[in-house]
Order: structure tokens, then sequence, then C-alpha cells
């Protein structure tokens, strides 16, 4: 079996960054990602790469012989993209991409519009919405999405993390107080967001580092994030909502934070296209274009 490219260019990264960590973050994948795909080479090689300590990685005597020859495969590959990059200055073309309602209203529309003033001969078909589309068979070139991802036939790049948090109105914690630990809830008229393929009705908390679930029951469910704020400041229950939603609300006291501590729901928020689909340099600036306009508000998300 012919080891990946991709798969030898990892290696060669991970050897030289010392750690998977290090890998993981700067290419935006979980180190269990980087770990498996690692794990997927030496499988087919037949053979150990490294050794894996706690504190640190070290190349085995096929590792050292095998880097040595994959270090020159990736300087080659690079030296290849390089060579095309310089045919490509004139940036043109068409991006279909997807993107959730939150992240375009807050970031991402102000961020697309300046990338299109920036390169005109660029087009952009966008839809907005929540919906979990199949990004290859609809034929998207780029789609963000906030999860946790698992592995697919996509690859993902880290653009933020996006913590939530769980909120109520003054008024309502008036009128019927504030709960002090998760369990209290269950008193409590919870806002709930219920969208299609989601399980049962639980809220995620930690404790000493812990994650468990509490199972709530609420008379206000709805698919759309916005409605379950809307219904929070009209003092209508205790929702569990993305800070970027209600962070000026938050700021302002329309809303307040609670069980601050113990929440444990905190996604990342990616882009992702397919592993068919090479991002061109077209791609690769509006991903970085979005990244940016990300950390400038990182304070909304984190």
């Amino acid at each position: 079996m012919v080891a990946k490219a991709d798969d030898l260019i990892l290696f060669v990264m991970v050897v030289e960054a010392g750690s998977f960590s290090k890998v993981a973050e700067q290419l935006g994948l979980s180190n269990s990602v980087v770990s498996k795909r690692i794990a997927r080479l030496e499988q087919e090689l037949n053979t150990p790469l490294l050794y894996r300590t706690t504190r640190k990685l070290s190349l085995t005597d096929a590792g050292s012989t095998f880097y040595g020859k994959a270090r020159l495969a990736k300087l080659a590959v690079q030296e290849a993209e390089d060579a095309v990059t310089g045919y490509s200055e004139d940036i043109r073309g068409t991006i279909k991409l997807t993107i959730p309602v939150v992240s375009a209203r807050l970031v991402l529309s102000e961020a697309l519009a300046q990338f299109c003033h920036d390169y005109p001969n660029v087009s952009i078909e966008l839809t907005v919405n929540n919906h979990l589309v199949d990004i290859i068979a609809q034929g998207y070139d780029l789609a963000i999405r906030t999860a946790h991802l698992e592995d697919s036939s996509l690859v993902a790049r880290r653009l933020i993390n996006s913590d939530w948090v769980v909120c109520a109105s003054p008024q309502y914690l008036k009128n019927n107080g504030t709960p002090h630990s998760p369990k209290e809830l269950i008193k409590h008229s919870c806002l709930i967001y219920k969208y299609e393929g989601a399980g049962p009705e639980q809220w995620v908390f930690k404790d000493d580092g812990q994650e468990y679930v509490v199972q709530l029951s609420g008379r206000f469910r709805s698919d759309n994030l916005n409605s379950l704020s809307q219904a929070a400041l009209s003092h209508f229950g205790i929702a569990y909502l993305p800070k970027a939603l209600v962070y000026e609300d938050l700021i302002a006291g329309r809303l307040v934070s609670i069980l601050e501590g113990k929440t444990a729901k905190d996604l990342g928020i990616y882009a992702v296209y397919p592993k068919t689909r090479q991002p061109d340099k077209k791609l690769k600036l509006l991903v970085e274009y979005f990244r940016k306009a990300f950390q400038k508000k990182k304070e909304y998300f984190n």
C-alpha cells in the first residue's frame, strides 16, 4: 500500500514541531485526527515511526530514515504549489458557500463583503442557514460549521472557539429565583434548542472537570436560536445559547449569565471543505478573511 502524500507531509510537520498538538493547532485539526493519521501511516508502512511519551516524541530508526525521504517529498510539493501560485495572481472564479445565521450576522457577512470588494473577479454564491447540508452532494466549495467535528471526508480549519452561556433576564430571575446548581434547572422554565436530528432535551455541564447532563423540560422549543434569545429577553425562561448571540445583551444587562464555571458547552467554528476539493488561492484567502474577522470579535465568542 502506498502512503498518502498528505500523510507524509503531516508526518514531517509533526517531527519538526515535536508535537501533535502544535500541528493540530496550526492546521485547525484535533489532536486525535493528527494522531490517527500518523497511526494510519505507520500501519500502511508496517513499521513504527515515532516513540510516544507523555513529554515528547522521538523518531525510531525507521522513522529517522523515513523522515529524510518524506521531507524531500514535502519540499517538492511546496515548490510545485509555489510554481502554480505564480500563474494565478489574478484571483477569479466562483465560490459556493454556506454559513450559519449567527456567524453571518455578527461577523462573516461584513468580511465577505470586504473580500468581494478586494477581489472583484470573484463571484459568491451564499446560503445562510443552520441546516447541516451535504457539502459534497450539493456542490459547496466551503462551509462554516459550529460543531464537534468527527473524522469524515471533509477537511476542517478551526477559526475560533464558541462558548455557550446559560442566561435569563433579571426580571425572570427576580420572579422565579436564581438557580445555583444545574440540577435546580428542572424547577424552571427552560427554553429548548430543538432541531432536526437532535437527541434528548439535555444540557451539558461540568463538575471538577467531569461532564454530565441534566434532563430538562420546557414549554418553549425552537430550532431558531434568535427565537430563544428573544424569549429569554421577554422574561419567559432560561436559555443555553452561544455567547456571541447574546454578548451585547449581557453587556447591557438585559440578560444575566448564570451557572458560570459550570457550563461545558463550547464548540469549534470551522471552515470546512471536501478533501476532493483542494482549496485554491481564492478559497484560502476567503478563509483567512473569515479567521481574522472572528479574531477581531473574539470577546463575543469566548
